[in-house]
């Protein structure tokens, strides 16, 4: 950031402003050793804001396509690998990462702990802002590739990776699905709440550190806020929260956020940032291939 964004709209301008000055520049390298008879896996790198050089991966089934594609956002921590799914077969999958994680970390390495507080008391030094400029970019590398040939999009993640989808489907059309489980609270009062667990109780350190930096810290956040952007999602949203959950999406928080969404399925289960585990992985992934379209083996 360059100058700090003085309201929501403003930092979301700013963003996409810096974007466009950016070309994505995107390169693909296959990988033998994941590929398949059915698919092939490729490293794929391009560029987002401030020149960040960002990794994902990137597989596409064989054949001309056009393909439906299935974008996973990344979560809060360090490292992010393939991951399975059986959508595989018939869709194009990509797992991005944003600046700071392993392998897109030339220029900012990120700490976990630590990133989810690093300059958060002024939007210009926020690291962690960076990554919403770095989900915008994901699609738009995924649409520049010229190894597949690309249908309806669908994204999915856990945690900050749901609230990253929700962003990106709030800011570009044309978005098919989203299914956000655990979403976190990161920019809601919530998650400034006493007690929390981690990840969103390093936020209650910091301010229990710096008590004088409540309001610069509630600036911040306010432009990332999901339940803010929320109305503007006109994709339907598949969401899971755990209905004990004090560390990543509160009960209240995920109520108020599946309210705003113009179409959310809200699924609590009996649990806490598991948000469902197995039995809603299920449930998601029938549910995205219903969306997208796919017969799954």
């Amino acid at each position: 950031m360059t100058n700090a964004p003085s309201s929501p709209a403003a930092f979301w301008e700013q963003t996409e402003a810096q974007l466009a000055e950016t070309a994505p520049d995107v390169s693909l390298e296959r990988g033998a050793f994941y590929s398949q008879p059915e698919w092939d896996v490729y490293q794929m790198r391009y560029t987002s804001s401030g020149g960040h050089r960002l990794f994902a991966w990137f597989s596409a089934p064989h054949g001309d396509g056009p393909f439906p594609a299935l974008v996973r956002m990344p979560d809060y921590a360090s490292v992010h690998d393939i991951i399975y799914t059986s959508l595989r077969h018939r869709a194009v999958v990509m797992n991005p990462t944003y600046r700071g994680q392993r392998n897109s970390d030339g220029l900012v390495r990120a700490s976990y702990p630590g990133l989810l507080t690093d300059g958060i008391e002024n939007p210009e030094t926020y690291t962690l802002l960076g990554a919403y400029a770095d989900a915008l970019r994901a699609v738009e590398a995924l649409l520049a590739q010229s190894q597949a040939s690309i249908g309806d999009i669908a994204l999915t993640g856990t945690g900050l990776g749901a609230s990253l989808a929700l962003a990106l489907a709030a800011r570009r059309s044309g978005i098919a699905a989203v299914a956000a489980d655990t979403p976190m609270a990161l920019g809601h009062p919530a998650a400034l709440e006493s007690g929390l667990g981690y990840p969103l109780g390093e936020l209650d350190d910091y301010l229990r550190a710096h008590p004088e930096r409540r309001d610069e810290v509630v600036g911040t956040l306010s432009s990332v806020n999901p339940v803010g952007f929320a109305p503007a999602v006109a994709s339907p949203v598949l969401m899971s929260a755990g209905r004990f959950d004090r560390s990543l999406c509160p009960l209240p928080f995920a109520e108020e956020l599946a309210a705003a969404l113009p179409h959310c399925d809200l699924r609590v289960y009996d649990g806490a940032a598991e948000g469902g585990g197995h039995e809603h992985a299920q449930i998601r992934g029938a549910w995205l291939a219903e969306r997208l379209g796919i017969s799954v083996p």
